[in-house]
């Protein structure tokens, strides 16, 4: 199995584009120096007593192990030595902690550090700072895992690119000759740089993926992953059972961009099984509308009363829900994840956005008590600094796979062993932030959550408990559609698209 977790459909949160495009790729250089002076009390503990075993465990776990019983004095009684107790990220231990890994094993690699790169679209003039969130949260992770030790005892260097949406290419073609590993990266356009990553031969273990052939790429492992050809149905499930009036008469309003139109086709290929039968299909400009109201009139003449939304809560849902409003015009709405934000909720004062349904992988943050993860994620990026956002949660638990198999491979650091590793991982949840995934497996778990945007909250509408999900083995829906084939996946699922011959 690949990667076992509802994909958010990050891809939305991309959307605020205009024709503009901005010059040359830009990276940013992070190191950490305060390795051994910044260290915690429990780090400190563990350089002084970390033993040879903990430097080669392959331990997905990273569980601190016990040495065999010694006889220290001929008789009965034994001694049993065991590592010292490391640092907890939620429901694991940190994989960053002190060692003696040597040699410089794969590019990027040396006796004392790797060089990983990130990255996102933050530079786009239409939408500064576009995902910067992701980039935040693995500079707080780098800065926290130095503090710990690093990977292994090797600093984690890492190099943050922006790709301005359309630049994507050229930051890969920057990375391929020097990174050891892209990690918890994520970029709008990622189909303008699959085919460079895949002829150069970069190992990614990415936030999020967007396109077909690189949401199946080679030499990738994600934890939240986003197949083209698989679909979580938590929601329309939901959905179907609560109103089941509704769904025989739907709709899709969707940007008219290559991402949100991929969305819409996966949607129309995996609802129908449910009931769901869609009546109208309407491409709205991405960069905005002068006026919404054409479109609340067409899908209330047509007597739409569910409708799908792929795109970005401001301004564009907000101002087709105003027009829907002023016209009278009621319907259920569903959504993804990238409306669960703070803006979007703090600009639902008048509640005219009221009744809509959002999708859900991760534990909201509301329910930071009854998931560490979640907790732990919100204290470090409140000690270290940056955004908060579930796009971070995502782009943590990204680096902390990538740290988990890194760790395991100790001094035979290379990117075949990296993958391997998060393969074996077969339970993963970053830590107890998101539904449990098989990170060998690209298919998204049968699990979810349901909230609700009312006022300027959101409520858990499904399941009720929190910090639980509901699971049901036939929320896993495949289909084939255009984009699939496009991606020319093979018998395991992986785009053959820019493999060599």
């Amino acid at each position: 199995m690949r990667v076992h977790i509802k994909a958010l459909s990050i891809l939305s949160i991309i959307l605020l584009l205009s024709g503009a495009c901005g010059g040359g790729s830009d990276r940013e250089i992070s190191t950490n120096d305060q390795t051994s002076e910044s260290s915690s009390s429990e780090t400190q503990s563990a350089q002084e007593s970390s033993t040879e075993e903990e430097k080669d465990s392959t331990s997905v776990e990273n569980e601190p192990a016990s040495s065999e019983p010694t006889n220290t004095n001929g008789n009965e009684e034994t001694a049993t030595e065991t590592e010292p107790d490391y640092e907890m990220f939620g429901d694991i231990v940190w994989p960053c902690n002190p060692g003696t890994a040597t040699g410089a094993t794969d590019q990027g690699v040396t006796d004392t550090s790797i060089l990983i790169g990130g990255g996102d679209d933050r530079g786009y003039a239409a939408s500064l700072g576009l995902n910067i969130t992701q980039t935040d949260t693995l500079k707080a992770f780098v800065e926290k895992c130095n503090e710990l030790g690093g990977i292994n005892g090797r600093e984690v260097l890492v190099e943050l690119y922006d790709a301005k949406i359309f630049e994507v290419s050229t930051v890969w073609l920057d990375a391929c000759p020097r990174m050891f590993m892209m990690v918890s990266e994520g970029f709008a356009v990622d189909s303008l740089g699959e085919e460079t990553r895949v002829q150069c031969e970069l190992a990614h273990i990415p936030t999020y993926t967007v396109s077909a052939a690189a949401a199946h790429g080679p030499m990738m492992i994600q934890p939240v992953p986003n197949p083209s050809d698989r679909n979580p149905l938590s929601m329309a499930s939901y959905i179907a059972e609560t109103y089941p009036d509704a769904i025989g008469k739907s709709a899709t309003m969707y940007g008219n961009f290559a991402a949100t139109i991929e969305t819409k086709d996966k949607t129309l290929s995996s609802y129908p099984p449910l009931g769901f039968e869609f009546i109208a299909n309407l491409e709205y400009n991405i960069v905005g509308e002068d006026d919404w109201t054409p479109f609340v009139l067409e899908l209330k003449n047509a007597g739409v009363e569910h409708i799908y939304f792929t795109g970005t809560c401001l301004p564009n849902y907000q101002a087709f829900r105003a027009a829907a409003s002023v016209n009278g015009f009621e319907a259920i709405y569903t959504t993804d994840a990238n409306f669960y934000e703070n803006s979007c909720r703090e600009a639902n004062g008048d509640g005219v956005m009221n009744n809509t349904y959002v999708r859900m992988a991760f534990i909201p943050f509301e329910e930071r008590e009854y998931a560490p993860g979640v907790n732990d994620y919100l204290e470090i990026m409140d000690e270290k600094g940056g955004e908060v956002a579930l796009l971070g949660m995502q782009a943590a638990s990204a680096f902390l796979l990538w740290a988990t198999a890194a760790k395991a491979c100790g001094s035979n650091l290379t990117r075949s062993c990296v993958l391997e590793e998060a393969a074996k991982i077969d339970e993963w949840s970053g830590g107890g932030m998101h539904v449990a995934s098989d990170p060998g497996v690209n298919e998204p778990p049968p699990c979810g959550i349901v909230i609700e945007l009312v006022g300027t909250t959101y409520e858990r509408i499904f399941p009720t408990e929190p910090g639980t999900y509901e699971c049901n083995e036939s929320w896993n829906a495949g289909f084939t559609n255009r984009w699939t084939d496009d991606a020319e996946l093979d018998e395991d699922r992986v785009s053959q698209k820019f493999t060599a011959e």
